[in-house]
């Protein structure tokens, strides 16, 4: 099943410790993975080399995770900004169980209800929220909202406006409170 980041926390919650839920959901998510590739997009510096790096990961689980840690360390350390790289871990059947293909925003997992359930007990553990990822399905679409020209163009275009459930939940408070109620 595939699973989309919150963004409500990944991008709206200043000071929230991206870093530290990538490092978790990576390594975890390495567990289930045979290879890697890391890019990076935005670099420090032209004198980075190489900019990217891919491969088998290693067979323990022990050294699996210290290589993951390691890969985020290099692309951390990098990259102008830590939320723009790329970084994949895919099965040995080639599907990218974490597909971060350059933007916080296009980043999903595609786990099994039992690795999710797993994924939902080190976030917790590790003081990081459990709805940290939605199943894709709950992402919430309407018409592109507003009176403007542009807004009733976009909506003959087709043009939705997409939220996540935690998006969602607040623009409904939002509704709520501009209404009086």
């Amino acid at each position: 099943m595939r699973y989309c980041a919150e963004l409500h926390y990944l991008q709206e919650q200043r000071g929230f410790p991206f870093p530290k839920a990538v490092a978790v959901t990576a390594k975890t998510v390495a567990r289930w993975c045979d290879h890697f590739y890391a890019k990076i997009i935005a670099p420090t510096t032209r004198q980075v080399k190489p900019l990217e790096r891919g491969g088998p990961l290693p067979n323990d689980l022990q050294a699996k995770e210290a290589f993951v840690a390691d890969l985020l360390h290099w692309l951390f350390e990098n990259s102008v900004t830590d939320t723009l790289f790329c970084l994949l871990l895919s099965d040995a059947d080639g599907v990218a169980k974490f597909d971060h293909p350059d933007d916080t925003c296009c980043w999903v997992l595609n786990v099994s209800d039992d690795e999710f359930a797993e994924l939902q007990l080190r976030w917790r553990d590790e003081g990081l929220p459990e709805d940290l990822f939605y199943p894709e399905g709950k992402a919430v679409r309407i018409p592109y909202p507003g009176r403007t020209t542009k807004a009733r163009l976009l909506r003959a275009l087709g043009v939705q406006k997409c939220y996540t459930p935690k998006q969602w939940e607040r623009e409904q408070g939002n509704n709520l409170t501009s209404r009086g109620w």
